[in-house]
């Protein structure tokens, strides 16, 4: 932990129980960060508890009520610090931001600091990485509400703090068995709210019940008819996603067509589209949708030059051309195929140098 005696004092609360495979890493990356730890343990039977106490954590018990924000709640009640910094246990720092958190809780505006997270994910046997942004870094006396996906309360400006969080915790883990029931507790008492229906949508597609899937997820798009909260786009993409796994063709292009103002604004909604009509091209025999998929990828690729934001890292750079490689390979274009591999290739995306040794063997 940091040296004592700072005008601007930092917490670090986390909850936690049976985090022995990830506290250490999080706790080593972030306590020289922080003036003081709190780490609230809702029931661990594993070592947590005592890693915790290695990093002179100040240690509290909180019976687990199936409310991830009661729990977070109650380790802020034991915060002492002017600011607080919230992580959970599978979340980790790659640098030192003790300077750009003391630069940004060096300000008296009461704000929230917005940290990208950049989580690591597997989906249809890839490798993925997707990036956003949450309130994680606040003012004392701010508070948490709703059941499981939590949210800061009261509301607040947000600003980008430059923060950088590494999230592996769903990486090959099913979390499904908690998250789900958790959320269908949530949707009992507020059932015509969309983000816990885009989110139980998720959960389930991550399970791989897609009728289910498809269900939650439809029903979170005609929620946010007439708003455009942060997670609309995210919804309108996993919409996509899940009709084309079911094979809903016809919903999937209308869908598409709804929302073409996207196809101009967001690599993942391209490259969505993309693979939607690449399956059904293959599905359906029809392949008078090439030109299109051709185009898809390549808009991918000019909103990346543009500097246009991505939900999934890659989207816009080496996974559109590596799928636009490939494409180009499966109709014979083969010059076509070299010259995208090779730009998947100078961004280090590994398979695409596999692929490209063909060529230039």
């Amino acid at each position: 932990m940091r040296a004592k005696g700072n005008a601007i004092m930092i917490s670090l609360a986390m909850i936690v129980k049976n985090e022995e495979k990830y506290l250490d890493r999080c706790l080593k990356s972030a306590a020289h960060m922080v003036d003081e730890i709190i780490v609230v343990d809702t029931g661990s039977t594993d070592r947590t508890v005592e890693i915790a106490e290695q990093y002179d954590a100040k240690l509290y018990r909180f019976e687990w009520i199936d409310d991830f924000a009661a729990a977070r709640n109650y380790s802020l009640e034991h915060v002492t610090g002017d600011w607080v910094l919230v992580l959970d246990a599978d979340q980790y720092f790659q640098e030192d931001f003790s300077e750009s958190i003391k630069q940004f809780t060096n300000s008296n505006a009461k704000r929230a600091g917005l940290i990208e997270i950049i989580s690591k994910y597997e989906q249809n046997g890839q490798t993925l990485h997707s990036t956003d942004y949450m309130a994680r870094l606040f003012p004392r006396g701010a508070r948490f509400e709703g059941r499981i996906h939590e949210q800061l309360t009261p509301l607040m400006p947000t600003v980008v703090t430059g923060l950088k969080l590494m999230h592996d915790g769903y990486f090959q883990t099913d979390k499904g068995t908690r998250n789900i029931p958790l959320l269908l507790k949530a949707l009992e008492e507020e059932p015509d709210d969309a983000y816990l229906n885009f989110q139980l949508g998720k959960q389930y597609r991550g399970a791989d019940e897609y009728n289910l899937a498809q269900h939650y997820t439809e029903k979170a798009y005609g929620l946010l008819q007439g708003s455009n909260p942060p997670f609309a786009l995210e919804t309108i993409i996993e919409l996509l996603e899940v009709l084309t796994v079911n094979k809903q063709y016809e919903a999937a292009l209308e869908l598409a067509s709804n929302e073409v103002e996207w196809l101009d604004k967001s690599p993942d909604f391209a490259f969505s589209v993309a693979q939607f009509l690449l399956e059904y091209a293959i599905d359906a025999q029809d392949f008078s949708v090439v030109g299109n998929i051709e185009n898809s990828y390549l808009k991918c690729l000019e909103l990346g030059r543009a500097g246009a934001k991505e939900i999934v890292i890659g989207a816009s750079t080496y996974l559109a051309a590596y799928n636009l490689a490939v494409f180009y390979e499966s109709i014979g274009n083969d010059a076509n195929a070299k010259e995208y591999y090779a730009l998947s290739d100078s961004y280090g995306y590994e398979p695409a140098k596999e692929r490209l040794q063909k060529y230039t063997s």
